[in-house]
């Protein structure tokens, strides 16, 4: 069994403190929906992004979509997914779900998982926002954190939470290193240069 987590990932709705911007208030009427029920777009938000916090990490839901259809594409049935989100927000993928693969239809989706918490269909629940914290996520694996950083060397990854960073600039926050010490996680490096989560991901699913 692998158990993959998507740590600190792009995938969030507006926060409040920018919610009146122009730029939001424009997109929200023209989606005819309330402000802070959309999710963060960098592409169509970035003027009303300049001063956020953490900023170079935040509003690229298209980072963890494409790593998400990968990950759901795969032949390995003994997979687990799980999203941590820039703001400890834990969601649990069902293995079974197909997500859209149009950008526009998963932003949507997305929108009413955060607005609903959870995503149902034919009495199946496949996406779930979970009372869970990230160090909850990865008790009892041995874990394995992908990352530039690391060692660079083959690993064996079946019966292991994987790790991957999906946000766009950046290193891990130091509210999640303590996560990885706390599990004594190791660090692995795929290559001599940073990769993409996407890359990270495709090479994950072919070492197990």
């Amino acid at each position: 069994m692998l158990r993959i987590v998507f740590v600190e990932s792009s995938l969030e709705t507006v926060p409040k403190s920018i919610a009146k911007h122009p730029a939001i208030l424009s997109d929200a009427r023209r989606r005819k929906k309330k402000p802070t029920e959309m999710i963060l777009d960098d592409s169509k938000h970035h003027t009303a992004m300049r001063n956020l916090e953490n900023r170079e990490k935040r509003g690229k839901p298209d980072i963890i979509h494409q790593c998400l259809l990968l990950a759901l594409d795969s032949p390995i049935e003994d997979l687990e997914i799980y999203v941590h989100t820039v703001n400890d927000v834990v969601i649990w993928i069902n293995r079974k779900t197909r997500l859209p693969r149009n950008y526009n239809r998963f932003i949507g989706l997305m929108e009413d998982l955060f607005k609903k918490k959870e995503i149902k269909a034919n009495g199946e629940v496949l996406l779930k926002i979970v009372d869970l914290s990230l160090e909850d996520v990865l008790r009892g694996f041995k874990v394995v954190v992908m990352s530039e950083n690391g060692e660079r060397r083959d690993v064996k990854l079946e019966g292991c939470a994987v790790c991957i960073g999906a946000f766009p600039h950046g290193n891990f926050d130091e509210r999640t290193m303590r996560v990885f010490r706390s599990v004594d996680a190791e660090f692995v490096s795929v290559a001599d240069k940073p990769v993409t989560a996407l890359y990270t991901t495709c090479w994950v699913l072919g070492h197990v």
